[in-house]
């Protein structure tokens, strides 16, 4: 049986560990069991049941209204809501993309935030963001550019996730040892969904997160870096540009923001300004992936800042 200490635990859920434990004090709901080590372990049905509690909350219950359901009454909501997407041989996530897609054409406002409620509180944060907001918005994007959807759906499924988003960044448990790093998207840039994906990244890393977000002035972002010292600053480039243009931006960037960190670019601008990113000395992620794997050893690809 899988068993986890509240470290743990606060990770996979998005509850602080002052949360986890001042529920596990006034509430009933939970049961943990003293290890071997007398840390304090509990189980996945615990951790499932803390996930579910937290997306109710979020879809508008009370901890109390919640609390008073019982852990048992509460654990088989749970399960029947699990049931109610398990019921066909589809994977339950691809089913749900398809409905929250269906919504859109035409718009169900309805239904699609529903739909979106009722996921989102069945999985954990990791799913929540690579299995449901991820491919939504891809596929989301896809559609706009066939011309099967208009801006409007577009914004209007945009809002919505990035509310989530920044629900769980909230929510995730602070650092305050880890390293500082400032996210932003650049000049004129308002595209935020990569930025957020890239925070989210470096908070469950255990990174001190300075989320900034759209269209940060660079003049306003060396200014911001100048008084917080971050170990590292996170650029999130959506906008395609004019080489002149593209150059400029990036000697402002690299003469600006490397004398006081290191500077690293993403997006699906880079194919305009990647190449004068790297021959300013910023260095360009090519996914999502890479970023994921620097933070886990992020000290060997800082810079030397004197």
């Amino acid at each position: 049986m899988d068993a986890y200490k509240i470290d743990h635990v606060a990770k996979l859920t998005g509850l602080s560990k002052h949360v986890i434990r001042s529920w596990e004090r006034r509430f009933d709901l939970l049961n943990p069991v003293r290890g071997g080590n007398r840390y304090r372990m509990y189980t996945q049905e615990d951790v499932d049941l803390l996930t579910y509690i937290r997306r109710e909350l979020e879809s508008g219950f009370a901890i109390g209204e919640l609390a008073k359901l019982g852990r048992e009454n509460l654990i088989a909501q749970m399960d029947h809501k699990k049931a109610v997407f398990d019921a066909s041989n589809e994977s339950p996530l691809v089913r749900i993309n398809d409905i929250l897609i269906d919504s859109l054409i035409p718009l169900d406002k309805n239904k699609f935030i529903r739909t979106l409620n009722e996921a989102v509180s069945l999985v954990s944060f990791d799913e929540a963001f690579f299995k449901i907001f991820i491919p939504l918005l891809r596929r989301v994007g896809d559609l706009w550019h066939e011309g099967k959807i208009g801006v409007g759906e577009e914004h209007f499924v945009t809002h919505h996730i990035r509310q989530r988003f920044l629900s769980i960044l909230n929510q995730l448990p602070a650092s305050d040892e880890g390293p500082k790093v400032v996210i932003s998207c650049i000049a004129n840039d308002y595209h935020e969904m990569g930025a957020l994906i890239a925070a989210y990244q470096c908070a469950i890393n255990g990174c001190q997160i300075f989320y900034l977000g759209a269209n940060m002035p660079v003049e306003s972002l060396v200014e911001f870096c100048t008084l917080t010292r971050p170990t590292l600053v996170l650029l999130s480039c959506s906008n395609e540009l004019e080489d002149s243009e593209a150059k400029s931006l990036a000697d402002k960037y690299a003469r600006t923001l490397l004398p006081i960190c290191s500077v690293w670019a993403g997006g699906s601008a880079m194919d305009s300004l990647g190449k004068y990113f790297v021959k300013n000395g910023i260095d360009v992620l090519d996914s999502l992936k890479v970023l994921e794997d620097r933070l886990k050893h992020l000290p060997h690809y800082l810079r030397n800042i004197q």
